[in-house]
């Protein structure tokens, strides 16, 4: 729903923060169904279905490369998030880009 843009304004904040928030739980270790394993499991799901869009969101993926389980076990994904980030601030830096300059 994301990725295709069928959701937006409140209801794109409020998807978005529940990946967030899934993304946050821990992951199950080993073979263990724990709910909150569960939960991160679909925030990663859900995560890859739009990570094309992240350079949209700035401060999200500022969120999301914070949390420690995935700075430490899914550094390829943090990276990738990382540079989303960065080509969003290039976008921003643009010449003659009106969202450029401080905000």
């Amino acid at each position: 729903l994301i990725k295709e843009q069928l959701v937006s304004s409140i209801t794109l904040g409020i998807a978005l923060r529940y990946v967030l928030e899934a993304l946050r739980r821990p992951p199950s270790l080993g073979l263990t169904t724990s709910s909150s394993g569960k939960m991160f499991r679909f925030g990663m799901f859900a995560l890859e279905q739009f990570k094309e869009r992240l350079h949209e969101w700035p401060q999200y993926c500022s969120h999301i490369v914070q949390i420690p389980h995935l700075k430490e076990g899914y550094a390829e994904l943090v990276n990738e998030i990382e540079i989303a980030m960065a080509e969003s601030q290039n976008r921003g830096a643009a010449p003659g880009n009106p969202s450029s300059g401080p905000g």
